[in-house]
């Protein structure tokens, strides 16, 4: 006559578990129970020799009865008992391992985070095979109750970054998120920045590789990708291409990118200052060129790349935000047929279309779709410089924006390292990339407290 209740919710636990490994073993087995026993005793039968399941905790409040309930797991209840049984019975929805959307790679695995925490942590865990690992599971937000993952290598972290990391976690675990890309914002070192201060990818061989080099790493449970810190411009430019690629092929590569960068935010500022202010820098042929295509253009120059550049951007964000079957409808009626009627209409001149379609081409070069999203506003910037002073207004913006730039820090790490300070050591993976025997030694700018890579260590996959 012992009255036994199990709990759980339907759709977050294994039905076939709950049935063979609990109900199956206790109605087969209950029979064997000594008739004096207490309750309590019969509580450690049940979980010492009937329950198959793989993790077992006793529970002792209404709370963490709960809260195991709506993490997918069974409690077991016997009257007249203090305590519960939680049982490992989850088997929540979720998506297969699939390729990374916004981080593709011409080589390289194609394996991408998904919004599982298990199956993120393992994909770690599979390229880092290290006893050192340190995973923390912090509980997160009062009312949606989800977890995060504080992931570093001991003895090789910087201890200084990864307490400035934890601490700063902590002071956000009562915020109620969804997303890692929220939990990024709230952890933001300087919430005002332009420039992204931490790291968001979801790719797990860039991950490794940059636990490697002594980061510190955040995964949000039921949201996919991981948060790297701290972060520099250089890691923000860099691509898994230019690891998996001969040394100097992938110098080639950084080149261009770092030179799409800068047309991506100066470009159409230069031909305003220029066709403005300062059209004697043209040679003849080109001035006289240009001026023959804006004849009979009703703007100047500025409102005209200002009302191009608008155009681009919401483009951009009905391709983004419409489904793929009738996205690329909207980049060939907006690019071509738009495009060429606003110039045979003679609201646009044919140069400021080449000028608008070159810094958009650029702008898709920039691996961090973080910092793409900051060029673009940074280019609306020099292009009202540009209008208002011309050549001294963009000179002007450069040197702010550099200064701006060299104040910026994150968890104590320069934005600029290591470009400046300088650190010539360390150019050999930012600037360019070396061969991969140059790379056996970790950054000095992160001040690891074990300098050299051990033999095999690879750089691929940042």
């Amino acid at each position: 006559d012992v009255d036994i209740a199990i709990v759980f919710i339907d759709n977050l636990v294994d039905g076939y578990m709950v049935q063979d490994h609990i109900i199956k073993p206790i109605m087969s087995n209950s029979f064997e129970w000594p008739t004096n026993s207490d309750y309590a005793s019969i509580l450690e039968t049940i979980k010492d020799y009937m329950l198959y399941g793989d993790i077992v905790d006793e529970v002792y409040t209404l709370d963490e009865m709960s809260k195991g309930i709506l993490e997918g797991k069974t409690l077991l209840l016997i009257e007249g008992s203090s305590k519960a049984l939680l049982i490992n019975t989850q088997s929540l929805p979720k998506r297969s391992i699939e390729e990374p959307q916004t981080e593709p790679a011409v080589k390289g695995p194609n394996e991408g985070f998904i919004e599982s925490l298990k199956d993120n942590l393992a994909l770690i865990r599979k390229r880092l095979k290290n006893p050192n690992l340190y995973v923390e599971i912090i509980h997160m937000g009062k009312q949606t109750n989800n977890k995060a993952a504080l992931i570093y290598i001991k003895g090789t972290v910087n201890n200084k970054i990864a307490t400035e990391v934890r601490s700063k976690l902590n002071s956000v675990k009562d915020y109620d998120i969804v997303s890692s890309e929220q939990l990024m914002d709230l952890m933001c070192p300087k919430p005002f920045s332009i420039f992204p201060l931490i790291q968001w990818t979801e790719r797990p061989d860039k991950a490794v590789s940059c636990l490697l080099e002594g980061k510190v790493g955040v995964i949000y449970d039921n949201s996919r990708g991981m948060l790297i810190a701290p972060v520099t411009l250089s890691n923000l430019m860099q691509s898994p291409d230019d690891y998996y690629e001969n040394w100097f092929i992938g110098t080639a590569i950084t080149t261009i990118r770092y030179l799409s960068l800068l047309i991506s935010i100066f470009l159409p500022a230069i031909y305003i200052a220029v066709t403005s202010f300062h059209p004697g820098m043209l040679p003849t042929t080109l001035l006289l060129s240009i001026t023959g295509t804006r004849v009979g253009v009703p703007m100047p120059a500025f409102f005209e790349a200002l009302l191009m550049a608008i155009t681009l951007e919401i483009l951009q964000e009905a391709g983004i935000r419409l489904p793929k079957v009738v996205g690329q409808t909207v980049s060939i009626v907006g690019g071509l047929v738009i495009g060429q009627s606003a110039v045979e209409a003679g609201i646009i001149s044919p140069i400021m279309v080449i000028i608008i379609s070159v810094t958009a081409i650029s702008s898709f070069a920039i691996p961090n779709y973080s910092l793409s999203l900051s060029t673009r506003v940074l280019r609306i910037i020099f292009m009202i410089l540009a209008a208002i002073l011309g050549a001294f207004g963009i000179s002007l913006g450069v040197l702010y924006l550099l200064g701006y730039m060299c104040s910026l820090r994150s968890f104590g790490i320069g934005f600029m390292e290591p470009i400046t300070p300088y650190r010539f050591k360390d150019w050999k993976d930012s600037i360019f990339v070396a061969p991969q025997f140059f790379l056996k030694n970790r950054p000095e700018y992160l001040h690891s407290s074990y300098e050299t890579k051990r033999k095999g260590n690879s750089k691929n996959g940042k």
